[in-house]
C-alpha cells in the first residue's frame, strides 16, 4: 500500500486529469501537508476525493474536512499570494488552514473562527505545530452573527467552510475594497459557491456553481426530530433545485411553496413526528398510524389533503435533497491497490 504522500501526488494527478483547478502553490501545499495530522478517522475517504470526518460530538454532530477538489476549487477561487491576510470562517479540522498558511507563507497570516468550543479547541490542538513558523490563530466567536474579536481589518480574502443564507453584517462591514468571501450561499440542502467581492460601495456577486455543504456550527448538524419545519424547508428547498434544473413544472414549484408555508405556520409546540426509517419508503403521511394519538397529528392531516399530487412527486423530491456528489479525484477502477469495498462514483457526505 502506497504511503502517504504518494497517494497525495496519485490523488493531484487525478485531480488534475479532470480539469479540477490546481496550481503549483496549492499542489506544493498539498502535498507538504499531511491531512492525517487534522483526523484520527481513517484517511480512505480522503484518498477517494470524498469528505474526511474529524469530529463528532456526543449529540451526534458531525464535522469534515472537505473532498479534495472541493478544497482545491476553493484555495483557487481565493487567488492568494505571499503576505496575505486571511479569515476562515468554520474550521475544517484546520487542515484547509494549514494549506492557506503554507501558501501565504511566514509573512501573511491565517485567523479561524468557529461558534463551537469543541471545535475551537481540536483545531487549536492540531495546528500547534504550524503555529511554529505561520501566524495562524484560533478563536471562538459567541454566535454567528456576533463579531469575533481581534479581527485582521481591513479583511482582503475570507473563506467560509460551511452554509450560510447570507454573509454575517460583522464580515461585510470589514472587507477591504477589492476584498472578496468564497462562501457556499443558499439553505440547507443546496447552495452556490459565491465569490462576494467588494468595490467601493458596491457588491459584485459571481456564482461559481452548485455545492452541498453542511452548516459552520457542529450544533446545527446535530439529527433533530422530524418536525413541521424541517418538512416545510425540505419541501422549499425541493422546488428551488427542482426549478433550477427544470423537472418540476410551474404549478407544482407554486404548490410546494404553499404548502411550506402551511407548514411554518402551523404551532411550535407540536408533538415530534416518529422518525421513518427513510422518507422515501416511508413519507411523513404515512406515519399516522404509527402515532399514539386521540386524534391525527396536525402535520399528517395537512400533508394528506395534498396527497393528490404530493405523493407522485415525493420520490423526487427526496432524490433532490438527498444529493450525491461527484468525485472527479476517485481512482479509476483500474487502480487496485486504491479502491474501497462499497465506494461508488457518488460521495454521500457533504463537502
Amino acid at each position: 500500500m502506497a504511503g502517504s504522500g504518494e497517494r497525495t501526488r496519485r490523488l493531484i494527478q487525478r485531480l488534475e486529469k479532470a480539469s479540477v483547478p490546481i496550481d503549483e502553490q496549492i499542489s506544493a501545499a498539498m502535498r507538504s501537508i499531511d491531512v492525517g495530522d487534522f483526523t484520527d478517522y481513517d484517511l480512505e475517504p480522503f484518498w477517494h476525493d470524498r469528505p474526511l470526518m474529524f469530529l463528532e460530538t456526543s449529540k451526534g454532530g458531525v464535522k469534515t474536512i472537505s473532498a479534495p477538489h472541493m478544497i482545491a476549487t476553493m484555495l483557487h477561487h481565493l487567488e492568494l499570494s505571499l503576505g496575505q491576510e486571511v479569515l476562515i470562517l468554520g474550521a475544517k479540522g484546520g487542515y484547509v488552514a494549514s494549506l492557506v498558511a503554507h501558501i501565504v507563507g511566514p509573512e501573511g497570516g491565517v485567523v479561524v473562527v468557529d461558534p463551537s468550543r469543541e471545535v475551537v479547541d481540536y483545531v487549536r490542538d492540531r495546528l500547534e505545530p504550524v503555529t511554529q513558523t505561520h501566524t495562524v490563530r484560533v478563536r471562538k466567536m459567541r454566535q454567528l452573527n456576533h463579531c469575533p474579536p481581534q479581527l485582521p481589518q481591513p479583511l482582503d480574502r475570507v473563506l467560509v467552510t460551511g452554509s450560510l443564507e447570507e454573509l454575517p453584517d460583522w464580515l461585510t462591514s470589514r472587507m477591504a475594497d477589492g476584498g472578496f468571501a468564497i462562501a457556499p450561499i443558499g439553505g440547507r440542502y443546496s447552495q452556490h459557491l459565491m465569490k462576494i467581492e467588494r468595490v467601493e460601495s458596491n457588491w459584485l456577486e459571481t456564482n461559481l456553481g452548485g455545492v452541498l455543504f453542511g452548516p459552520v456550527d457542529i450544533a446545527d448538524t446535530e439529527p433533530e426530530p422530524l418536525s413541521a419545519s424541517t418538512l416545510a424547508e425540505l419541501l422549499r428547498e425541493g422546488a428551488i433545485l427542482g426549478q433550477e434544473i427544470g423537472i418540476l413544472e410551474q404549478d407544482i414549484i407554486e404548490r410546494l411553496h404553499l404548502l411550506s408555508t402551511s407548514l411554518e405556520e402551523l404551532p411550535d409546540d407540536l408533538q415530534p413526528l416518529p422518525e421513518p426509517e427513510g422518507l422515501e419508503d416511508d413519507p411523513p403521511w404515512a406515519l399516522g398510524t404509527e402515532m399514539l394519538l386521540d386524534e391525527m397529528h396536525p402535520v399528517v392531516d395537512l400533508l394528506s389533503t395534498e396527497m393528490d399530487w404530493l405523493a407522485d412527486i415525493w420520490p423526487i423530491l427526496i432524490t433532490l435533497v438527498d444529493i450525491r456528489l461527484m468525485q472527479p479525484g476517485r481512482p479509476d477502477s483500474d487502480d487496485q491497490d486504491e479502491q474501497v469495498g462499497g465506494f461508488g462514483r457518488h460521495g454521500d457526505l457533504v463537502p
